[in-house]
């Protein structure tokens, strides 16, 4: 386990700037609307904001984390040079999952404060864990996957965010891999669980191609 204890996250973060606080402040903006939410129907928008808006913020980091922040801030090209004595493991893969394991944390306490928002027999942790969870994971890894693959922030960025725009517009009206569930009643559903299965196994092919990528671009 070498290979972990060569990750900084500390000092990743502040490398980041203010950028590393913007998952966080999505999430608290999202935590304080369900707490101050006035009634049940309020169920369908915060199912709304935590698909449209805080479960694609997991790509941030996996994005963020592949800048050359040590240089000029406007040059937004991935840095994707990873020291010779850094195992590509560890500056890929691990060193992702690592600050995605940051953001579960406080994604958790938005689902937690939801279940205590709403305690409704239906929307209970384990529900909106099989329901939001592995639309997380898949964000999280076609960042890392969109960003090593073009090298540079702004195609992931313009990738999701056309995607989501699309999706919050259309919903299922076009023949397009849905990640969302659509549930905006909380509830679990087999084409949600179905659902979550594809997002994982998705997410696991993204991880694995966005390592490979890496693994050849240091050859070159």
């Amino acid at each position: 386990m070498a290979f972990v204890k060569k990750i900084n996250i500390s000092s990743e973060a502040k490398s980041m700037g203010i950028d590393f606080y913007v998952p966080f402040l999505i999430i608290l903006i999202a935590i304080l609307y369900t707490c101050f939410s006035p009634d049940l129907e309020s169920l369908q928008y915060i199912s709304r904001i935590i698909e449209f808006v805080v479960c694609p913020i997991a790509a941030w980091w996996s994005v963020y984390l592949f800048l050359d922040h040590s240089s000029n801030k406007k040059d937004k090209t991935a840095e994707l040079r990873p020291n010779s004595s850094t195992p590509i493991l560890s500056y890929g893969l691990i060193r992702v999952t690592s600050f995605f394991l940051i953001f579960l944390a406080a994604f958790f306490v938005l689902l937690i404060s939801i279940t205590l928002r709403y305690p409704y027999p239906y929307i209970s942790l384990f529900n909106l864990t099989i329901i939001y969870l592995p639309q997380t994971v898949l964000y999280c890894y076609l960042g890392f996957f969109l960003m090593v693959l073009s090298r540079n922030i702004a195609i992931p960025l313009f990738i999701l965010l056309t995607y989501i725009a699309v999706k919050y517009w259309t919903t299922r009206d076009i023949p397009v891999y849905n990640v969302m569930s659509f549930s905006i009643d909380m509830q679990l559903y087999p084409r949600i669980i179905l659902l979550a299965v594809k997002n994982i196994a998705l997410a696991l092919a993204l991880a694995i191609a966005g390592h490979f990528i890496l693994v050849r671009q240091k050859k070159i």
